[in-house]
């Protein structure tokens, strides 16, 4: 892009009276003055996109495509041809100069008046460069060469003085030795000396200090030689590359920040180009998860394939619809995603999406954040709110305990111990006395292992090493503890549970379930129809199990018992022995092992227990 400088410099070209004109490489004319426009009697417009060699005719021995050829070679061209297109025909002298970068050549012509002297001719081919110097963006110079080795300056463009911030009254007729600072002085002489030896343009890239500051530039000086091929003059180009070394310095900058950042950061850093569908990560993508990238960027689907199946729709497709079907900017979602090592991560991903004037997504910035850990303590934290809420409500169960259950046969014990104290042995009322205080202090015994049980189960919960359970094996040990009791009872027991069915969790546990669901259904079987008890489990090893313990017994009114059925001391039925603590250890036995329990029953049906694992 041109900046304003090099916009004004070409309207002041063509609005030159010198007869000036810019060639591309195909040597057809790109821009003219309106100098040179009358000069061929045309429009300046129509004179655009013409051959040079189509408007001229050269005078011997060359013609104008090898004087053209000359000049992209890179040489200064002087040579003399008649405009066709101008009646009667007259000569004119054209200078070519080779653009900066091979940007084509630069023109000029003059008509020829009769001239004796060659130091006029000199003076005069000066004049015609300089018409084209002054209308370069370019730096640009003359050095005229002098015995002993010294170049002088004897003109240099304005471009020159807005460059480096010296007026050209100042740089004319000095030595380059008094204008270009060391330490670029040695160099610039040698490459000089070069060209005058070699007769061949030279170029370099050369960084010196002026009033303006530190410049950068690429220079080419091209010798021009005399028609004895001596060198008097050196042309010498300067194309101004500050601007791109000081964007190159703020960028490579700006890229080590980047690059520092990605170190800093534990995120995946990742960038998607919309278009070409692929993702740049850095660094942080193969240290979180593991993955060796073989190619940076990579296809889009090798992300979407890590990302756990059953939440691809939410995850992936869900991003493409924010990119590509609403104008939203930011996305985000938390998901699972997989490491190297098969492990799952949970991570936190946000996006931020890049879209043109359209609407349309065309690249998206976003980082990847492995919050596994952070996840695995919040559900611990939700665990030991679960357990500090249960304690709780075994506390106020343990306070029930020692105001009603504890209370009473103590106080009882109390009384017939004072009583004994003050009758004689002899007496009725003390044998009954002592009948009385064995029972309270019997109730009293069952009440505290009541309590150490339950203490029990509680410091054992969570402290536990799973293991393997083979259901199957471990119902039958637990029923054979009640055969006897069953088939006085003339009860039948189906158990249909896998034989390699194995659920994580503890034996005793397990065994104690199934006895304490087992010995209620045959405590409260019916009075009128035979007891019918069917164990079931279904699921496969490694997979959800559901464990369905089934009787036909005298069941109870749900409704009326309302949410306590796990609760201790909690009986639905007076008529039977028990103390209510059955159920509570069942329940405590299935939450230690992260299980639920429920419970259907209804009166006169029976009673269906289930537990999910």
């Amino acid at each position: 892009m041109q900046d304003s400088g090099a916009s004004v410099a070409h309207e002041q070209f063509e609005q030159s009276a010198e007869a000036a004109f810019r060639l591309n490489a195909a040597g057809e004319l790109q821009q003219v003055t309106a100098g040179f426009a009358n000069l061929l009697q045309q429009a300046a417009t129509a004179l655009v996109g013409c051959r040079l060699e189509e408007l001229l005719l050269a005078a011997a021995p060359e013609t104008v495509p090898q004087q053209l050829g000359r000049a992209s070679a890179g040489a200064v061209v002087s040579f003399e041809a008649v405009v066709r297109s101008v009646s009667p025909p007259e000569q004119y002298n054209f200078t070519l100069l080779p653009l900066f970068g091979g940007q084509g050549l630069a023109g000029v012509a003059k008509r020829l008046v009769p001239v004796s002297a060659a130091d006029a001719l000199l003076l005069e081919r000066e004049r015609q460069l300089s018409i084209i110097f002054d209308n370069i963006a370019d730096v640009t110079f003359v050095l005229r060469v002098e015995a002993g080795g010294w170049f002088r300056f004897v003109f240099v463009n304005k471009a020159f003085e807005q460059t480096t911030g010296l007026p050209a009254a100042q740089v004319m007729g000095r030595l380059a030795s008094e204008i270009i600072p060391e330490p670029a002085l040695s160099d610039v002489l040698e490459y000089y000396r070069t060209a005058l030896r070699t007769r061949q343009p030279v170029a370099w890239q050369e960084t010196s200090d002026y009033p303006s500051g530190r410049k950068t530039g690429e220079v080419r000086v091209t010798p021009v030689l005399e028609a004895d091929g001596t060198c008097c003059q050196l042309v010498g180009i300067v194309h101004d590359l500050t601007p791109q070394k000081e964007a190159e310095t703020r960028l490579q900058v700006s890229n080590e920040r980047f690059h520092y950042a990605l170190k800093a950061t534990t995120d995946a850093i990742y960038d998607w180009n919309i278009a070409a569908d692929t993702l740049y990560w850095g660094e942080g993508f193969e240290e979180l998860f593991g993955h060796k990238l073989k190619e940076n960027p990579t296809p889009f689907d090798i992300w979407a394939n890590y990302v756990e199946p059953t939440e691809h729709d939410r995850v992936v497709a869900g991003l493409r619809y924010t990119a590509f079907e609403t104008t939203s900017l930011f996305w985000q979602q938390e998901y699972r995603f997989s490491r190297a090592d098969g492990s799952w991560a949970v991570v936190f991903d946000r996006g931020y999406i890049l879209r043109d004037k359209e609407g349309r997504a065309i690249r998206m910035i976003g980082a990847m954040q492995d919050i596994t850990a952070r996840k695995e303590a919040e559900d611990q934290q939700r665990l030991l709110a679960d357990k500090l809420g249960r304690q709780n409500a075994d506390l106020q169960q343990f306070t029930y305990i020692v105001s009603h259950n504890l209370r009473a046969p103590l106080a009882n014990a109390l009384g017939y111990a004072d009583l004994l104290s003050r009758v004689k042995k002899t007496s009725p009322v003390f044998d009954e006395s002592l009948r009385n205080l064995r029972t309270s202090l019997q109730l009293l015994d069952g009440v505290l292992t009541d309590i150490n049980g339950i203490l029990s189960i509680r410091d054992q919960q969570g402290s536990y090493r799973p293991e393997l359970v083979a259901l199957a094996e471990v119902c039958r040990q637990a029923v054979h503890s009640l055969a006897r009791q069953l088939q006085e009872c003339g009860g039948e027991l189906r158990c249909i549970i896998p034989e390699e069915l194995r659920v994580p969790g503890s034996r005793a546990y397990f065994h104690s379930i199934f006895h304490n669901l087992v010995s209620n259904a045959i405590k409260y079987r019916s009075d009128t129809r035979a007891l019918q008890i069917v164990i079931e489990a279904i699921g496969s090893s490694g997979g959800p199990v559901r464990i369905v313990v089934e009787d036909n017994g005298s069941g109870f009114d749900q409704e009326k018992a309302g949410g306590d059925i796990f609760q201790l001391y909690r009986r639905f039925h007076p008529d039977k022995p028990g103390r209510g603590i059955g159920l509570f250890l069942v329940k405590s036995h299935v939450e230690s092992m992260h299980g639920r329990i429920s419970v259907q029953s209804q009166l006169g049906v029976g009673t269906q227990f289930t537990l999910l694992f």
